[in-house]
């Protein structure tokens, strides 16, 4: 694990970005999400999403160990209030083995680093209730629940948080 390095993604990276998603996602929704739903995710599910978040100017970087994308954030303008100097942490996974080893602490700084060095000051994400690891993470980097809300995604009602953070500049 200590060979680790964090780096901005390339187009040629997006498919195994993809994969590292649905590997990571289907580990951090089980028993959150519909089991029926997490199995349909396919490893490629992802690749035009995050295809369409780059052409949008969204920054996709990954923690590689060897030839292995073990983990990855993706970070834009956000999208509720474009015009603005808030950025969205739109996600942040780790496969599962690499969970409480460090790796996400260091990749959510680099994306840190970067949306300051973009001229943002604040930073907006949003997080299932239930998700408390997701929630202590956030909590540990400083950000403050905001507001409660919930929707229906993929015919699954959906308890979140909205939090946000001042970044130091």
């Amino acid at each position: 694990m200590n060979h680790t390095i964090y780096r901005k993604s390339t187009i040629q990276d997006l498919e195994k970005v993809s994969h590292q998603i649905q590997v990571s996602y289907k580990a951090a929704y089980n028993g959150l999400m519909d089991e029926q739903y997490l199995s349909s995710l396919q490893k490629d599910y992802w690749v035009p999403i995050l295809q369409e978040a780059v052409s949008a100017g969204s920054v996709c970087i990954v923690a590689q160990n060897q030839d292995e994308i073990i983990g990855s954030v993706v970070f834009g303008r956000t999208t509720t209030e474009p015009d603005t100097d808030t950025a969205e942490l739109f996600s942040i996974y780790l496969l599962p083995e690499y969970v409480g080893c460090g790796i996400g602490q260091k990749l959510y700084s680099e994306a840190e680093k970067r949306m300051v060095e973009q001229g943002f000051k604040i930073c907006f994400l949003e997080v299932l209730s239930e998700n408390t690891r997701a929630i202590r993470f956030y909590l540990t980097h400083g950000f403050k629940e905001i507001k409660k809300f919930t929707v229906t995604e993929n015919g699954m009602i959906l308890n979140c948080l909205a939090m946000k953070k001042d970044l130091q500049i």
